[in-house]
């Protein structure tokens, strides 16, 4: 008998099509006012197959360029950024710096499967809000890339180290000068926290990932 979505995600998480459903039927959440205040998408990104031995699917993940002036230099994030004047939307915002970040072009392969809810934040440099949108698409394979300006390093992470509970740990960050613990999760040799946490968070429950 074949597999529903909800079945073949209980059997395991290599079933992306039965992946893509389940983000699909996802409500994502947008925040009311977005439109009045500055915007940023961002794009997650995966692939049905791994590159080499890396264990498919797997996400795009990138760490950003050390930058004076940049409270986020260094950090695990995804490729994204601002809303430019010539953008149309904020979907095409997220594309662009893609194609920016990793030297990605996105064409007929990249099939969007949903979006994430809005997170509110501060915009860099500025004590403003600003609201990112994060979209989620998919690709066949695990594409070559290219880090840009803004990324220090690109990579292939399986979506398995996601769930994994021996990935977790407590990260402390200082906050006015006071040691605050926040959730994170060991990936590649870096430590993914913060929103890029909450996207990822928000992916596992969306779609339902669990161990095999």
């Amino acid at each position: 008998m074949k597999n529903s979505p909800q079945n073949a995600l209980n059997t395991g998480f290599h079933d992306l099509e039965a992946l893509s459903a389940r983000l699909q039927a996802h409500r994502a959440r947008r925040l009311p006012g977005r439109h009045w205040v500055v915007r940023c998408g961002v794009v997650l990104l995966i692939a049905e197959r791994g590159p080499g031995a890396v264990e498919a699917p797997a996400l795009l993940m990138m760490r950003r360029a050390e930058r004076a002036g940049d409270p986020w230099s260094g950090q695990v994030s995804f490729p994204g950024g601002r809303v430019q004047p010539d953008d149309a939307d904020t979907r095409a915002a997220a594309l662009r710096e893609l194609s920016e970040e990793t030297g990605l072009r996105p064409d007929a392969s990249f099939v969007p499967i949903g979006r994430l809810s809005d997170l509110l934040t501060r915009e860099h440099g500025r004590n403003r809000p600003m609201v990112v949108t994060p979209y989620v698409y998919r690709v066949p394979r695990a594409l070559a890339v290219a880090p840009g300006a803004e990324a220090a390093r690109l990579w292939w992470e399986p979506l398995a180290t996601l769930i994994d509970p021996a990935r977790r740990h407590r990260l402390h960050w200082r906050v006015a000068g006071l040691p605050l613990p926040f959730s994170s999760i060991e990936v590649s040799g870096a430590r993914l926290w913060g929103l890029s946490l909450m996207m990822v968070k928000e992916l596992v429950r969306a779609t339902g990932l669990k161990p095999r």
